[in-house]
């Protein structure tokens, strides 16, 4: 069960709890100075109802998270989707009063007593209901006047939703939507392929640096880095580690001060195995390359001068700078004909492979079979396995907008797409490899199902329509007031 679905599930036990703590009698636990968080008709909507609820919003929307949602965003979200649902159930069980639709303590003690999650061997378990009513935040009282708002609120959607009706053409194709499935057929025109095929003479280039400086320049600025020489050092070292490792570096770099040659000393003595026989060579780096302590050394050493010790996670160091390069940057002119070149093979790349992929489309309309249209052009062709309407995109192709759509309209009729798809890398022209529907036996056997979903989605958007104008109405006289969360009784 997904998490929307536990959250609906706890929310029903919690509601059936309601009725138990209101018909037998547990001790009023609810806070009567809680400030509210809004105020509905003059019915005040408590903070403790609203803590309630959205600790069930925080569970239910957790998933966010996972998603790049940061915790702010997350906070805010789960408050506004709480306070908006309390706003509904309030207004909405405040109108099946006033219609006349009460919902009966019996009808309370039935409902909470047959709740499955309530029962050890298919009996009302008494002890296990107590048990579950305890670890609630909300008194009994509150917890049964919740559960009342939401039998009044199926009863209201009951009636506001009655005239819904959904014909047996709608079910059907509800049915032959969700249980088609496709095969497309597809052809490639990549644009990588084709920006290898562009022909783009050294003439080319120097008319558009010409022609367009400030546009290669525009490139240039952008990939700046690829252009840039960061400072760097060419540095050796000897690594020495153990319990005397300050003392060892100590000697040794008396040893270097003696004449000694560095190389040597390091072959000699080095814990560093991977350069002990190049004599400690780390060759050229840039600052970051090595752990801080060293850095800060290596950058700032006189070349032909060790340093003393050098204390990191893996020991102690001597270091013997050899030659620094100072920081550089390549100029635009050395680079501006490399740069159009690219932009030039880009764009005639990208242009010939959408050419040759609306070539496609048009010969296939003319007739022409599909994958020998395909073939004279050098395009390759792929095909996709089934897939229906419900999967998030179609298989190999899920950053092609639109296609998913554009399959299920494709039939005998009209087999191929008369249009191009693309995604970054490439262009693709689609065809219709194999349509399979259900059977009529299968919609026969889908119809009440189907009809019953389709009843619910359909009733829920009419009482969701209802309310979004009842509470533009309630807005508009005055009647609805909502108080800061984060201090309490503090209006906006």
């Amino acid at each position: 069960m997904g998490r929307i679905g536990i959250w609906l599930r706890n929310l029903a036990i919690i509601a059936v709890l309601a009725t138990f703590a209101f018909l037998f009698g547990q001790p009023q636990g609810s806070d009567p100075a809680s400030a509210p968080v809004a105020e509905v008709n003059s019915e005040t909507i408590p903070r403790d109802v609203y803590e309630f609820f959205r600790e069930q919003n925080q569970q239910a929307f957790g998933q966010f998270e996972q998603q790049g949602v940061t915790a702010e965003q997350l906070s805010n979200i789960v408050d506004q989707q709480t306070r908006s649902s309390l706003l509904r159930r309030y207004v909405i069980s405040q109108e099946a009063e006033s219609l006349g639709l009460e919902v009966s303590d019996e009808s309370l003690k039935s409902e909470f007593q047959a709740t499955p999650a309530l029962q050890r061997d298919g009996r009302f378990d008494r002890e296990l209901a107590e048990r579950l009513i305890s670890r609630t935040g909300l008194g009994p009282r509150e917890y049964a006047a919740q559960h009342r708002r939401d039998l009044l609120q199926r009863n209201f959607t009951r009636l506001v939703a009655a005239p819904v009706r959904i014909s047996d053409a709608a079910v059907r194709d509800e049915i032959l939507r969700e249980q088609t499935r496709v095969s497309l057929r597809y052809a490639t025109a990549s644009k990588a392929a084709f920006r290898e095929r562009a022909s783009i003479g050294p003439d080319d280039a120097k008319a558009l640096v010409a022609s367009s400086p400030d546009r290669v320049r525009a490139v240039y600025q952008v990939r700046s880095a690829e252009f840039s020489k960061p400072e760097q050092v060419h540095a050796r070292h000897i690594l020495f580690s153990g319990d005397d490792a300050e003392a060892l570096a100590i000697s040794t770099r008396g040893r270097l001060d003696a004449g000694e040659s560095f190389a040597d000393l390091a072959r000699e003595l080095s814990a560093d195995a991977a350069t002990r026989k190049d004599g400690g060579d780390l060759g050229r780096f840039p600052r970051g390359r090595m752990m801080a302590a060293f850095d800060e050394v290596a950058f700032g050493l006189e070349p032909g001068k060790p340093s003393g010790p050098v204390k990191t996670d893996r020991g102690v160091h001597l270091i013997l700078v050899e030659g620094r390069e100072p920081a550089s940057q390549t100029p635009f002119e050395e680079v501006a004909e490399l740069l159009a070149l690219e932009i030039l093979r880009e764009e005639r790349g990208d242009e010939a492979a959408r050419s040759a992929a609306n070539t496609l489309v048009a010969e296939v309309a003319a007739g022409k079979p599909f994958v020998a249209a395909a073939d004279a052009l050098g395009l390759p062709v792929a095909v996709t396995p089934p897939f229906g309407i419900r999967e998030a995109s179609v298989p190999g192709l899920a950053a092609v907008a639109d296609l998913r759509q554009e399959a299920f309209a494709l039939g005998a009729e009209r087999p191929n797409a008369d249009r191009v798809f693309s995604d970054a890398e490439s262009f693709y022209v689609v065809s219709l490899l194999s349509r399979e529907e259900p059977d009529a036996a299968k919609i026969e056997a889908e119809v009440g199902a189907t009809r019953d979903r389709l009843l619910q989605r359909e009733r829920a958007l009419t009482t969701a329509l209802w309310f979004t104008e009842r509470l533009e109405e309630l807005e508009a006289e005055g009647k609805v007031s909502q108080f800061q969360l984060a201090a309490p009784g503090s209006r906006f």
